[in-house]
């Protein structure tokens, strides 16, 4: 892995970090206010992590688009990465489960843990999953992406599962503890998703843009030979 593209990594494991602590920290002992609840710094903090993975496959897919390759895939998932930013920024399927969904008891019979309403996601989840062999196969060449995108998916799955638990069974102590540690969770599935688009486009800048040429160094002596 080239330096700027170890470097990506290392930082984004450092702001998966230390967004968490600091947010915890700022509102201590009160930790979880910043971070379970929507429309939080955390949510802010994902959906910019969202926005910039989509835009990132926009980007990949113009350059697929001159250089040659599979691209059909890539606005595909940049739309979707972007809707789920207004989602998180906006707290869109949560609005949807509180005002309508939730207080008519809409529910799946075959999820006996899901709260009425509280599906919606389950769906966007089925959804990222029909179309992740497709992903897979615009990222695989790339073995740092695709090992970001291993790490996004398996993350934000874990998040999912953990926030379609019905919340009300739960003491409210433990549903703090569980839904704060499903924001970092649901952070970091965000961050490997968002490593995995730019690290696939500094992957295809490096192998198709031209390198620069090395100076060519003074023969020795030129100076004094002028002189």
């Amino acid at each position: 892995m080239s330096g700027p593209r170890r470097g990506l990594v290392v930082c984004l494991i450092v702001l998966w970090v230390l967004v968490p602590v600091g947010l915890a920290a700022a509102r201590w002992p009160r930790y979880w206010v910043w971070i379970a609840p929507e429309l939080t710094p955390m949510t802010w903090v994902q959906s910019v992590a969202l926005v910039v993975a989509g835009l990132g496959c926009f980007l990949v897919a113009l350059v697929l688009r001159t250089v040659g390759g599979r691209r059909w895939i890539w606005p595909l998932l940049g739309a979707g990465l972007l809707a789920l930013a207004l989602d998180d920024r906006f707290a869109l399927h949560e609005r949807v489960r509180d005002g309508y969904l939730a207080p008519r008891g809409v529910s799946v019979p075959f999820l006996p843990w899901v709260a009425p309403g509280d599906f919606l996601i389950l769906g966007v989840a089925v959804v990222g999953l029909v179309l992740l062999p497709a992903v897979w196969g615009a990222v695989r060449a790339d073995r740092a992406a695709a090992t970001a995108l291993v790490v996004g998916v398996v993350l934000s799955a874990v998040a999912v599962g953990v926030d379609s638990i019905d919340p009300g069974t739960w003491s409210v102590s433990a549903e703090r503890v569980q839904q704060s540690l499903e924001e970092v969770v649901e952070l970091g599935g965000g961050l490997s998703l968002m490593a995995a688009v730019v690290l696939r486009l500094l992957g295809l800048l490096d192998a198709h843009l031209p390198k620069a040429k090395p100076k060519p160094r003074a023969a020795a002596g030129a100076g004094a030979s002028s002189v």
